[in-house]
């Protein structure tokens, strides 16, 4: 995504990395969980022609009382999205070469050198591919392209701190202190995040840690008490807050899933006003 202004310093480029090792409820990048691309159909563009039916070289597309249903037999080969003239069906994540990245990326150094901006490795998440991770924050570093990574902080410690030294800039999402709330709502437990996020502030290196604010999950003035006290044990003194949205509703349409979190979006200033209240310097929204 070109031109990204909320994930780290000046103008960036956000590269979305497919995989990650959580399955939040609320997940707004339902398309990015996966390792593999995901095939993605918008019905209501569909013209039923037929063309994704024919072209799917494992017959995984049928009609069936004029609703057109996939398989499991789909390989997500991607087929199916370039005979789609009405551009209903598409396959989100391909698999690109570090130097075709980079290609893209070098597009926008202009925009980078004028805001003070860079490169931001997000997902899904960044770590579930580390190699990749490490090599491109080094080719960017190679180039002075400043970087920021956005991380849930699920990894093992060494993979985790190899790429946190790599980056100028860590984005570091902080759900909830609860360990068996958080296992019950993104399926791991968060003592390998809390053990991470720890050892990253204990290094001094530049941090921003952000709350996704999920009403009813995480915004009562018990889990503000715990952020803050958690927080300023750590050493840290700011943090963001991220709005909830429902935008990622549709998206699980389109993979033909049904999403698990069912509650709206909701302000984000209550908790606000209480971590601010307990000490903590709080941004919304970036």
């Amino acid at each position: 995504m070109r031109f990204a202004t909320h994930d780290g310093p000046g103008i960036r480029t956000t590269i979305f990395f497919n995989g990650c090792p959580l399955a939040c409820w609320w997940c707004h990048n339902p398309e990015s969980q996966s390792l593999r691309p995901s095939a993605m159909y918008a019905e209501e563009r569909c013209r039923h022609c037929g063309d994704c039916i024919q072209a799917c070289p494992e017959r995984a597309i049928e009609e069936v009382n004029g609703v057109l249903r996939t398989r499991d037999t789909c390989r997500r080969c991607g087929t199916c999205a370039d005979a789609c003239q009405a551009d209903a069906r598409r396959l989100a994540g391909r698999r690109v070469s570090l130097s075709e990245l980079l290609a893209e990326i070098e597009r926008d150094l202009v925009f980078f050198e004028q805001s003070g901006g860079g490169v931001t490795l997000s997902g899904g998440e960044p770590l579930a591919q580390p190699r990749f991770a490490l090599a491109l924050l080094r080719a960017c570093r190679e180039r002075r392209i400043h970087t920021t990574v956005e991380t849930c902080g699920f990894a093992p410690q060494a993979t985790f701190q190899a790429v946190a030294r790599e980056a100028a800039l860590v984005l570091f999402d902080l759900k909830t202190l609860d360990g068996d709330k958080h296992q019950r709502y993104t399926g791991v437990f968060n003592d390998l995040i809390l053990c991470n996020l720890e050892w990253l502030a204990a290094t001094g290196s530049p941090l921003v840690v952000r709350i996704p604010v999920i009403p009813t999950f995480n915004d009562s003035a018990k889990d503000a008490r715990q952020f803050a006290r958690y927080l300023s044990g750590l050493g840290v003194s700011r943090a963001s807050l991220l709005p909830y949205h429902a935008a990622g509703r549709e998206k699980y349409k389109r993979l033909g899933r049904a999403p698990r979190w069912s509650g709206e979006s909701a302000p984000v200033n209550g908790l606000a006003h209480k971590l601010r209240e307990a000490g903590l310097t709080i941004t919304i929204g970036n």
